[in-house]
């Protein structure tokens, strides 16, 4: 048993020496050891048997074969007993991602005394979370895509710590959540995003980029406007919040904002639909500044202001451009609302100080938005007796699978799925800038001023009034906006948009040849299958062509996702032995029709 120990322990401390350093090197679990039948080391805690009383290396063999290594590449182990799965999905899979979780630093050195641990400290790919708690193991689950994870947890080997495990489940429950809205998303406004691009190229060649507002706010703090219902208790204020903050207006809050009588600082709209940009419609404001991205739809950019700013864009057509005439906007967070981006263009600013006002992300008083905002005048234009405004009031409310949670004063408020993942962005987000602070590395403090709210962990309630009292900043504020215009008017650079279309225009051309090519191959395999060696080797050089290509990050938008990739091959047959030879012909096949299809209606 010591020369187990011993070894394990002399194996982690070369694998891991920082996590080495920090663990309790200790044993105190309350597992007991006992004997299985075919002589392994088996477990027990309490009234739980970790393993089988019979075969555990068999049971740890069986648990471990449910892995999908064709579509998933990242095994996710939630506590793990003596080791027996872990060590052997280390040897089944050793080129793909290994995180293993388990809170308690007793439990993994208990499994150290017990079992040979070589295999699993051995493996290139290998993560180990020990002793962390939840906060800091859910940053790390967030690092990786959902859709690749496959996560292993055995109920008698994560009930010693429930709760830190069920947490994790629960942050890998928002991803899929995340991931699934964003699939959604791609599947329908993919064309939108696309097409806005290409009609909004020329803008990435005479605008300037946020990012000269970069780090030049430090002692200013900003104010975000929202368009939630709460935001109307602030507006006899706005005038005074003005005067004393930098005002940043997310575009569906922009109509109230100029109703009180006050044009905001800076305007932010990154949304591509049609709908978002009539939140801009018959307005006007000629003291702010307009920051969009280059795929928002096209009529934004005749909206009358005093400068339009973009950021760097979201979408790889706009990236592209960007890369070609080599100037980079400066980038900004997208984290499903414009209210993310509106605070991470606060936060890059550089302020140590962010007021949220009118981000409810959920129906105080069972309303959608505030008065008289562009959502709710569109619901009464719109309305008729069969679909009215309240009907449209009610869809928003029960429509995303609403449930109650807590305000900033803790009562209770209604909200959905789709904003809780808004909240848990704002909550990740900020509980990082708190982190800075703590430990005296900069950061950026979050408040709200409408603590009617859902309320998000990380952010505090802070009073109108006492905001009031604060000295007004209206001539550091400009000195802020002259001096990083001043800059971008000097640094902005337009490269040649003209030949970077045309270069665009001809890969795009080059990677249509090949998928016809590509194409043609296949159908001459199917038909002669004598000369599918030769077939398969110059589609080799086909789809290399093609993953080498400047463009297939934007064909790639207007590609089939996954999900729909699944549906369409999952009819070729792949049975008989014919079928399975020539099952990637048929897959190859429909690769390069999609991606044909997906290259001319770029081009058209």
């Amino acid at each position: 048993m010591n020369f187990i120990w011993n070894k394990n322990l002399e194996l982690f401390k070369n694998r891991f020496p920082q996590l080495y350093q920090i663990l309790n090197k200790s044993s105190t679990s309350q597992i007991v050891v006992e004997t299985a039948k075919n002589g392994s080391p088996t477990a027990r805690e309490g009234n739980l048997q970790l393993h089988s009383k019979y075969n555990p290396e068999k049971e740890a063999e069986t648990f471990v074969s449910n892995f999908d290594s064709e579509k998933k590449d990242i095994l996710i182990f939630f506590g793990f007993g003596l080791g027996y799965s872990l060590i052997e999905a280390c040897k089944k899979f050793p080129s793909h991602t290994i995180i293993a979780f388990e809170s308690r630093e007793d439990h993994f050195f208990f499994a150290l005394e017990n079992l040979n641990w070589t295999q699993v400290f051995s493996h290139e790919k290998l993560i180990l979370v020990i002793g962390a708690d939840e906060k800091s193991s859910a940053q790390i689950l967030n690092q990786y895509p959902f859709s690749r994870i496959q996560v292993f947890r055995s109920k008698s080997q994560s009930e010693h710590d429930k709760e830190y495990f069920d947490s994790l489940e629960k942050t890998l429950n928002q991803s899929k959540q995340k991931d699934e809205i964003n699939t959604n998303t791609l599947e329908k406004f993919a064309s939108l995003w696309t097409g806005n691009s290409l009609r909004n190229i020329n803008y990435i060649g005479t605008l300037g980029g946020v990012k000269h507002y970069f780090g030049k706010a430090s002692s200013l703090p900003f104010v975000i406007l929202a368009a939630g219902p709460s935001l109307e208790s602030i507006m006899p204020h706005l005038m005074q919040i003005k005067k004393r903050s930098v005002l940043v207006c997310v575009d569906t809050a922009l109509h109230a904002c100029l109703k009180a009588g006050v044009e905001p600082d800076f305007i932010i709209i990154a949304d591509p639909q049609y709908w978002c940009s009539l939140h801009l419609e018959f307005l006007e404001s000629p003291s702010s500044v307009l920051i969009g991205e280059t795929a928002v739809y096209p009529s934004v950019f005749r909206f009358n202001c005093r400068k339009k700013v973009l950021f760097s864009s979201l979408f790889p057509i706009g990236q592209y451009f960007e890369k070609k005439i080599d100037d980079e906007k400066g980038k900004l967070a997208a984290g499903g609302s414009v209210s993310t981006t509106a605070w991470d263009f606060a936060r890059r600013c550089g302020t140590k100080e962010i007021f949220l006002a009118g981000m409810d992300l959920g129906f105080p008083g069972n309303q959608t938005h505030i008065r008289g905002s562009q959502f709710e005048e569109k619901a009464h234009i719109l309305s008729s007796r069969t679909k009215n405004a309240e009907t449209e009031n009610l869809i928003s409310l029960y429509g995303a699978s609403p449930f109650w949670t807590k305000d900033y004063d803790g009562n209770p408020i209604l909200t959905d799925k789709r904003m809780s993942l808004f909240s848990w962005w704002f909550q990740n987000e900020c509980q990082k800038e708190n982190e800075l602070i703590e430990n005296n590395r900069g950061g950026t403090k979050t408040y709200t001023l409408t603590p009617q709210s859902m309320a998000i962990e990380g952010i505090e309630k802070f009073l109108i009034n006492e905001f009031l009292k604060r000295p007004e900043i209206e001539s550091e504020k400009k000195f802020f906006i002259e001096s990083a215009e001043n800059e971008m008017e000097e640094k902005h650079i337009s490269g040649s948009i003209v030949e970077s279309k045309k270069e665009f225009d001809a890969t795009l051309l080059s990677l249509e040849s090949a998928c016809k090519k590509g194409l043609s191959l296949c159908e001459k395999g199917l038909q002669n299958r004598l000369k599918l060696p030769e077939i398969y080797s110059k589609l080799n050089e086909i789809d290399s062509l093609i993953s080498n290509s400047q463009a297939k990050d934007i064909v790639s938008l207007v590609f089939p996702t996954q999900r729909k990739l699944d549906k369409l091959v999952a009819d070729i047959p792949d049975t008989t032995p014919q079928e399975k030879q020539t099952y990637p012909l048929m897959y190859s096949r429909i690769i390069y029709s999609q991606l044909l299809k997906s290259i001319r209606e770029i081009l058209n």
